[in-house]
């Protein structure tokens, strides 16, 4: 029994150590040191397995219960992000608050479905303005967004109002692809920051908000590094799995190249009430998320509810599809719509200006 207990203890110390450790991928530059925002996504099963390691301690009577309490109080502040309770789905209405806009951020996968199947994408097209047409926000912020042989998306969008749209890149047609904005709402400035990021001014009511729509570079990440994921999220690390801790590495370090170079120097030093809002293709334990909310806030965390997961591909569940707001503009709702015509969910928001 001695021995088991010695064998327990040295496992509850790496557990609680590594989930301690979590703390650094928000203040060491991935750059710098890779290890900190690779641990980050450890994040949730380290804490699932410090809890089982409590439960083991309580049911034996053993103060080293304590180890795995000490850890996760120490990261407690992590746990909102990943879940919240109580917050607010419903749009209040229109006459009771004049200075709301409401925005939908939605990576479409190119109109291919959710991965598990192959509808023809003219199909998932049609579907797609039937769901823009039941949700009716002010402002469409896509992802993976390409026009679609069959059904013209854009002027099925126009007959609803939305008659400006800009794109950060343009088809050989003419037409936007990738990261495109569409809007009721008039857009009076764009800034095409690079072929996945667009900044659009636009007038609400007389005044002038902000609207950053991106897409963080991907990690491309396939079926060999789904299951790769799974298993170092239960404990197991094989020497196959390098590559894909390699290529998340990799995406890690470019995002905060993102960042630096093209994302704060156009949040910073703009007094204008701003939203930031895409596929972030981080997690809320990364460097990245760390960064942006230093200045802007999380939409979710204020009237988001459950586990609040946009991102369903391998058994993987993660929230990375996120909408950010600047001082100068509240969130009134928060919403995660659940429809099956991408591999990502979209999330709808209201917001309104602090007037």
């Amino acid at each position: 029994m001695k021995i088991i207990r010695s064998i327990l203890f040295i496992i509850n110390v790496v557990l609680a150590l590594g989930l301690v450790l979590t703390t650094l991928s928000w203040v060491v530059e991935p750059s710098k040191f890779i290890y900190p925002s690779l641990l980050a996504f450890g994040y949730l099963p380290m804490v699932a397995l410090n809890v089982v390691m409590v439960v083991l301690w309580l049911l034996m009577g053993r103060w080293e219960a304590l180890l795995s309490v000490a850890a996760i109080a120490a990261r407690w502040t992590f746990l909102p992000l990943f879940f919240q309770f109580g917050g607010t789905t419903k749009v209040p209405p229109a006459e009771e608050h004049p200075y709301m806009m409401t925005v939908m951020t939605y990576n479409v996968h190119q109109f291919q479905g959710d991965g598990k199947s192959t509808p023809p994408r003219d199909s998932v097209a049609r579907e797609f303005v039937k769901l823009v047409r039941g949700q009716s926000p002010d402002v469409l912020c896509l992802q993976e967004y390409s026009a679609v042989r069959g059904v013209n998306i854009t002027d099925s969008l126009a007959v609803m109002g939305y008659n400006h749209y800009y794109g950060a890149h343009t088809a050989s047609n003419g037409s936007p692809y990738g990261t495109t904005v569409f809007s009721r709402l008039p857009i009076t400035f764009v800034k095409r920051i690079d072929h996945q990021k667009v900044l659009v001014e636009l007038m609400l009511e007389g005044q002038r908000v902000r609207l950053l729509c991106l897409h963080m570079y991907s990690y491309g990440l396939d079926s060999v590094d789904f299951d790769a994921a799974r298993r170092m999220s239960h404990g197991e690390v094989q020497e196959s799995d390098r590559r894909t801790l390699t290529k998340v590495g990799s995406t890690i370090k470019e995002h905060e190249r993102e960042w630096n170079e093209l994302i704060e120097p156009v949040l910073n030093g703009n007094a204008t009430p701003t939203i930031v809002a895409g596929d972030m293709n981080d997690i809320p334990s990364s460097w990245f998320y760390h960064q942006i909310t230093r200045t802007m806030t999380d939409t979710y965390t204020e009237e988001g509810s459950g586990m609040g997961a946009t991102w369903n591909v391998g058994r993987m569940m993660v929230r990375i599809d996120m909408v950010m707001r600047s001082e100068g503009l509240r969130t009134l709702s928060y919403r995660r719509i659940k429809t099956s015509l991408s591999d990502h969910r979209p999330v709808f928001v209201a917001l309104e200006l602090d007037n």
